[in-house]
């Protein structure tokens, strides 16, 4: 059972798969040409074409957004947890990173707005890279939060970066309707979770077309290939189906959250994901034993190098949301593993 990747593995039906399974010849023997995806994209998004940037997943725009901007030294504030692959681009372009942590507080994860505001009123900052709602944590900010940091983005010289791979399962809080003002925002969305093309490699950045150009110049060229491309094409104009699709995998989200928080000794936190963060006692052996149950999810610990993300991360499992007739065999599996 595949929950370690957060892949919406089973939220595609034999229609939605169907829909993408024709391939064309041409699709062999030339290169892609994106104007199409990128109108879809921009009618998706509610946003002008010229805004949209397709990348090689949200992966690649982390990337070349972090060796556009964040380069030799450059000051990257980042508040932690986050998605791994933040720190590790970051430490590989040589960017200075200053780690907020958030805090565990009433059983939920709490953004560190008023350090964030104060690193943000240094000036000094090139880049803060937001996770909204957060990887691995699963919280994502409020309203107030965006507020706050939309007014202390505003004539500033540092680029606020939102990541919003998980935008779809969240309560639709955004920083896109900022986007036209703020000549500093930069969004990252994705078609691998809300639209289950993980494989397919679909991600996209949302900017200002000024600040896309600058983006574009550290991209390879043709980055999404025209099987990904079709993919989401075929997707795409049937958001209707798949968002009554992703509808069911809210609802078990919640279902499954019931069922854990019933579990003795593990301790569930709210989430605006396709996954929950569980705490649980000696996670790294009941994640052992589920694996022998040929159950995979993922170690939360390991996922950052920040010691104080360490810490809250502690003793935690990050389990993709199981389509409901593996939930059962999931808690038996569970309780077998808490109780070896």
């Amino acid at each position: 059972m595949p929950l370690d990747k957060n892949e919406s593995y089973w939220l595609l039906d034999e229609e939605l798969v169907a829909a993408v399974s024709e391939p064309q010849q041409a699709e062999l023997s030339t290169y892609p040409d994106y104007s199409e995806l990128k109108r879809a994209l921009a009618r998706y998004a509610g946003v002008a074409p010229e805004q949209v940037l397709p990348t090689a997943g949200s992966v690649a725009a982390i990337e070349h957004i972090a060796r556009a901007y964040a380069t030799s030294g450059a000051e990257v504030i980042l508040p932690v947890p986050t998605f791994y692959c933040y720190e590790t681009i970051l430490k590989s372009v040589g960017a200075k990173v200053e780690a907020i942590p958030y805090e565990d507080r009433d059983g939920k994860f709490i953004f560190p707005l008023a350090k964030t505001l104060a690193a943000l009123s240094h000036g000094t900052a090139r880049a803060l890279f937001l996770c909204h709602p957060n990887n691995p944590l699963g919280a994502e900010l409020s309203r107030e939060d965006i507020v706050a940091l939309i007014e202390a983005a505003r004539g500033s010289a540092t680029l606020v970066v939102s990541d919003e791979a998980y935008f779809e399962f969240s309560s639709g809080s955004s920083f896109l309707p900022a986007l036209s003002e703020l000549p500093n925002l930069i969004i990252i969305r994705t078609l691998s979770k809300a639209f289950a093309l993980s494989g397919a490699r679909v991600g996209y950045v949302l900017a200002a077309p000024e600040r896309l150009a600058e983006i574009a110049k550290m991209i390879l060229p043709w980055p999404v290939a025209h099987s990904s491309m079709r993919a989401a094409l075929a997707l795409l104009p049937l958001d209707a189906k798949v968002a009554a699709r992703r509808a069911l995998v809210l609802a078990e989200r919640e279902h499954f959250r019931e069922a854990l928080n019933a579990v003795p000794g593990v301790t569930v936190y709210p989430s605006a994901a396709n996954f929950v963060l569980a705490r649980v006692a000696d996670a790294a052996r009941v994640r052992e034993r589920l694996g022998e149950a040929g159950i995979h999810v993922a170690l939360g610990e390991p996922m950052s190098y920040v010691s104080e993300a360490q810490a809250l991360l502690k003793g935690t499992l990050r389990i993709a949301v199981p389509a409901p007739s593996a939930r059962e065999v999931f808690l038996t599996a569970l309780h077998k593993a808490l109780n070896k």
